[in-house]
């Protein structure tokens, strides 16, 4: 009877904590879309947009979910141009981010437009001087590139895992593109095209990040946007993001999913984030100090409305939670447990989302020139709300491509059981 207790208690309880999560995120998610329905038939005015400030919380979010996308991608092609086999299912699971996390930026765009179901006029007449041609044509290129990513990774992965059961063989065949075949010249076709994907998703990296940053620095006579650094500091953050990303996914991965990652692995993208940061101060104490020493009376304005202005709250959490400690916790002597590269992981990434909001608010809220009023701008619930279920979606998606390709955790119960004798796990009979 001891020896039945124990192995109820050592059961995990991954399958129904994941379950769980499932159930909560498609209830937020289902939650948004029905708050969607009140934005779509009334248009924006439900929202707190208003005309000086007409990009809100879900512009902040577009750009914040395309970096995520873009530093993932960052992390995959270095796995595969550095042909590390140990971090190969590291280089899967960033792809699968990279993906969804794109369809979340998209799904930001379609928040915004007051009229989505005109969408259509985009490719009827494109006007192809404007950035934000620009952008919906890298966002697609780029989406495509993710899932050839993707496809070529894990093909061979999903083939040797569910390939031999019946039941799945025509979700194998669909996914793999009737691709099922496992021989040498087969995976050595693989590999090729992965190579050959990792050498182009890197400038296309670049260009996804630099064409969102020119939709905000190229607009004339806006302060805190028009500058030439908009862009590396874009594309500095994404790597940050994305490499933080990464690794708090590793570490919820390696518990819900079939996930076979050393902790080592995780250390890695500790030191690779402390690199990313590093960057990323040099680059904000370049646009700062431009910013300070111009003189120019709007730029002046926007920057005191970051440090000490209404925006200085966000800024200066920024600067210290998001970047300072991360960066003790990650190079001083007790960086040593993954539960301290968590936590810096998850710091880190708050911390790009604080920086998205103050990068493009304040040049929007500045005092108006001509009257000295300030414009104001307050996210609405229906904002949130929306916002939530986008969340919820991008995490389902990263949840599923994680759960088809890897699978659940074998679960400890059934050695435990193969252990114990069949007399003591039975109930006594009568």
């Amino acid at each position: 009877m001891d020896a039945k207790a124990s192995y109820e208690l050592e059961t995990p309880r991954t399958v129904d904590q994941l379950w769980g999560a499932v159930v909560v995120l498609a209830g937020i998610f289902g939650f948004a879309i029905y708050m969607y329905h009140f934005q779509f038939s009334e248009g924006l005015g439900v929202t707190g947009l208003n005309k000086p400030v007409f990009w809100g919380v879900y512009i902040a979010n577009f750009i914040f979910w395309v970096g995520l996308s873009a530093g993932g991608i960052a992390v995959s092609a270095l796995v595969h141009l550095m042909d590390k086999k140990e971090m190969k299912p590291v280089a899967i699971m960033a792809e699968i981010m990279a993906g969804g996390f794109l369809m979340v930026a998209a799904m930001f765009i379609i928040m915004d437009l007051g009229r989505p179901t005109n969408m259509y006029q985009l490719f009827l007449h494109p006007n192809f001087t404007s950035p934000l041609l620009w952008d919906v044509t890298v966002v697609n290129c780029y989406l495509l590139l993710c899932l050839a990513l993707l496809y070529f990774s894990a093909r061979e992965h999903i083939v040797r895992r569910l390939g031999h059961k019946a039941a799945w063989k025509p979700i194998v065949f669909l996914v793999s593109l009737g691709r099922t075949s496992l021989s040498p010249a087969s995976v050595e076709r693989d590999h090729r095209c992965l190579w050959v994907l990792a050498v182009i998703s890197i400038p296309a990296a670049v260009a996804l990040h630099s064409v969102t940053a020119w939709i905000l620095g190229l607009v004339k006579g806006q302060p805190g946007w028009n500058t030439p650094i908009l862009a590396p500091l874009f594309i500095a953050s994404a790597l940050v993001s994305g490499f933080a990303a990464v690794t708090l996914a590793v570490i919820v991965a390696r518990r819900l999913f079939a996930f076979q990652v050393s902790e080592e692995v995780i250390q890695t993208f500790g030191r690779y984030l402390v690199v990313a940061i590093l960057i990323l101060m040099y680059l904000f104490f370049s646009e700062f100090l431009t910013v300070g020493y111009s003189g120019s009376l709007s730029h002046i304005e926007v920057f005191d409305e970051i440090l000490f202005g209404r925006f200085s709250g966000i800024f200066w959490f920024d600067a210290i939670i998001g970047i300072l400690i991360p960066l003790l916790l990650l190079t001083l002597p007790w960086n040593k447990s993954m539960f301290t590269v968590g936590v810096a992981s998850a710091l880190v990434v708050i911390g790009v989302f604080a920086e998205r909001t103050y990068l493009l608010l304040p040049s929007l809220m500045r005092p108006n020139s001509l009257t000295g009023s300030a414009s104001s701008y307050t996210p609405t619930v229906l904002e949130w709300s929306l916002m939530a279920g986008a969340y919820a979606f991008g995490c389902l998606l990263f949840l599923g491509g994680m759960g088809l390709i890897f699978g659940r955790p074998p679960r400890a119960a059934r050695e435990v059981t193969e252990a114990i004798p069949a007399t003591m796990v039975t109930a006594p009979q009568n």
